[in-house]
């Protein structure tokens, strides 16, 4: 996506990093980040999203998968990925299907 940015916002506490990506409107968009952010391990924790002149704003605030505060080295690694997963022409989908009936027990 054109015009896309990824970027770490500090905070005063350093407890929680806030992730903000800004880009064009996007379908399947905050699908796209969760499964970037879920693959390199990272707890999304809290999210904002507005649409604002046209464009997205995805804020997220965001942990390491134990807890712990986003490290500086990793920040680039999680912007790369972010990144990457928007550039994608085709978002991944997955259903939860049953192949067996359930059958409800009889009420008293």
């Amino acid at each position: 996506m054109r015009d896309t940015l990824v970027r770490f916002v500090e905070s005063g506490s350093g407890v929680l990093s806030l992730l903000e990506v800004e880009c064009e409107r996007g379908r399947g968009l905050f699908g796209r980040i969760t499964a970037a952010l879920f693959l390199l391990r990272i707890q999304m924790v809290r999210a904002e999203s507005k649409l604002c002149d046209g464009r997205r704003l995805e804020r997220l605030w965001v942990v390491e998968f134990d807890g712990a505060p986003i490290r500086p080295r990793r920040r680039l690694e999680i912007q790369d990925e972010v990144l990457r997963a928007l550039e994608l022409e085709t978002v991944p989908r997955g259903y939860l299907t049953s192949s067996r009936r359930r059958e409800l027990p009889p009420v008293a």
